[in-house]
């Protein structure tokens, strides 16, 4: 047990490299393959990084590469709930999860493998009720609303009446 207790959560003053340099070992793993391990940060929500040795050369040399030549900005890929899960679903221990959106904050859904179907069974039951709750909070179908098409064709029509009577010449513009 530690005799000192931290009063700032986020009180971490050490950099990536001392805190690499002080968490850095090389280890057997439980199946007796050799493992190196170092974390780059310290607090809650971050840990140590595990690599098998035979990868470590090939992870060093690709964030390397990456050091070198930068990093792409990536936009977050808006996926669909369904398409998050075929890309997160995974089995461990006996314990199916998977996530339904992905980005910061989303938790997994952990179903243990023997109830997996049966909690299938129950949500596919649900469909019909959840979509017939959902239509009713989002008011009117879709069919009931005015047709988008019909009112953009009329906006355009009326510029284009306007632009009939406008005359660039007629207008003196500064645009200094």
């Amino acid at each position: 047990m530690s005799d000192k207790t931290a009063i700032f959560s986020n009180d971490n003053t050490e950099s990536p490299l001392q805190v690499i340099r002080q968490t850095m070992a090389v280890s057997l793993s439980d199946a007796g393959s050799a493992t190196v391990s170092f974390a780059t940060n310290r607090g809650k929500g971050s840990g140590a990084q595990v690599i098998g040795v035979d990868d470590y050369s090939d992870v060093v040399s690709t964030l390397q590469g990456y050091a070198d030549a930068g990093i792409e900005e990536r936009e977050e890929e808006s996926l669909s709930p369904a398409e998050t899960i075929r890309r997160t679903i995974r089995v461990e221990d006996g314990i199916v999860s998977f996530r339904t959106r992905s980005g910061k904050g989303a938790k997994p859904a952990k179903i243990p493998m023997a109830q997996f179907n049966e909690v299938c069974e129950l949500l596919t039951g649900t469909v019909e009720a959840v979509e017939a709750a959902g239509q009713s909070l989002s008011g009117p179908a879709i069919e009931d609303a005015p047709d988008l098409e019909d009112e953009a064709a009329d906006e355009a029509s009326l510029d284009e009446d306007y632009s009939e009577e406008y005359d660039e010449d007629d207008e003196e513009c500064d645009d200094e």
